[in-house]
């Protein structure tokens, strides 16, 4: 029902509004129907894995189809001469803000990236399946790269991020991101991250909808309902006219 209505929303500034709020609704529908399903006795999986199991490819390439997965917001920076007292100092200010940062293999990750509609992307399967797919991500990961993981959208949370990486002292630049299957460069990143917290996008978004109640928004949702209704109305009196006069 809110998908069509925001989908005759008129653009607020930027069409990322509507997606951050359906979003989540959709997260919390699935949380549901997953709390609702009933839990079985799973076969085992056997894996056919490109490298073996217990490789450190496998592992990555597991770790790394586990954040495409579960992360519904990726940013991406080069990192540049990284010391590990560096790195570890920086992952500690992400780690504060409740977001991830991940030094990627990045020939692993596109891998990963490429076969995530497959069930097991490390899989032999997945390789033969996806080795022709050029995937978008493709030319924006190149050379020492890094990805910025976030459980949730929120812009303000964005923001805090891009700050630190705007901090850095050139240590990290800002690539772009992935957000709702959607490449942003550093623009689009840049909008996003000042659209204001989801409070405030839901109210913004709940006060469009008390305008366009005014101007007539229940008729238009209900316009193609009631012309079915009248159209299957008159169909029956006349059939049932039809039927009168062959009784006479």
């Amino acid at each position: 029902m809110l998908s069509s209505i925001v989908q005759r929303l008129p653009r607020l500034g930027q069409q990322l509004l509507p997606q951050i709020l359906l979003r989540n609704l959709r997260a919390y529908a699935q949380l549901a129907g997953n709390a609702s399903q009933p839990t079985t006795n799973a076969l085992p999986f056997i894996r056919n894995t490109v490298k073996p199991q217990d490789s450190r490819k496998t592992f990555l390439i597991d770790r790394y189809t586990y954040i495409i997965r579960n992360r519904p917001l990726m940013v991406f920076v080069q990192h540049n001469n990284l010391l590990k007292s560096d790195a570890l100092q920086i992952r500690n200010q992400f780690k504060k803000l409740g977001v991830s940062f991940t030094v990627l293999r990045v020939n692993l990750f596109n891998v990963a990236f490429r076969n995530r509609s497959h069930a097991d992307p490390a899989s032999c399967e997945a390789q033969k399946m996806h080795r022709r797919v050029r995937q978008p991500l493709k030319d924006l990961l190149v050379g020492p790269t890094a990805v910025i993981s976030f459980d949730d959208v929120d812009p303000q949370k964005l923001k805090s991020a891009v700050d630190i990486v705007e901090k850095s002292g050139g240590r990290l630049l800002l690539l772009g991101a992935w957000l709702d299957e959607q490449l942003l460069d550093r623009e689009d990143v840049g909008v996003v991250k000042n659209l204001g917290t989801l409070d405030q996008l839901r109210s913004e978004l709940l006060g469009v909808l008390e305008v366009l109640r005014g101007a007539g928004l229940a008729n238009t949702l209900s316009s193609a309902s009631a012309s079915l209704y009248w159209t299957l109305e008159g169909r029956k009196k006349q059939l049932t006219g039809d039927i009168e006069a062959e009784s006479t």
